[in-house]
């Protein structure tokens, strides 16, 4: 009887010895290590070219405001995909004010130079971004 049993033991072995074997000869892991080079690098977001300052910069400097909307004031939101090569898709008002702001954000937006694309995984990746464009009144001091 324990010879029956020292055979199985024996069987199993032989078996467990195969199916890793097997799994050793895939070409991806079955089981990716915490340590792996994937999850040592983070994700980064896209970066406008000089920061977030630069960029506002930019917003303000090249926002036309006419003096007929001069009374409304409030901000919108646009979004938009920086892809892989940094150029920006799918840009569109989330957030409306007034549908001459929202057209005049748009078109700031896509007025943008490329950006630096966002990394994942040490590749650039398509990234979706929001921005707030504010429309206020000017103070003039007295």
């Amino acid at each position: 009887m324990t010879r029956c049993v020292s055979i199985y033991k024996v069987l199993g072995l032989c078996a467990l010895i195969f199916i890793l074997t097997g799994c050793a000869a895939e070409k991806e892991p079955l089981i990716i290590s915490p340590l792996s080079q994937d999850y040592m690098t983070e994700p980064t977001m896209p970066k406008y070219p000089g920061g977030t300052e630069k960029m506002f910069e930019f917003i303000a400097d090249n926002l036309r405001w006419s003096d007929d909307d001069a009374c409304i004031q409030g901000r919108v939101v646009v979004s938009f995909i920086v892809e892989k090569d940094g150029s920006l898709t799918d840009v569109k008002v989330i957030k409306s004010v007034d549908p001459a702001f929202d057209k005049e954000a748009v078109r700031v937006v896509k007025s943008m130079p490329k950006w630096e694309p966002g990394m994942y995984r040490g590749k650039p990746a398509r990234v979706k971004y929001c921005i707030p464009i504010s429309f206020r009144l000017a103070v003039e001091n007295y």
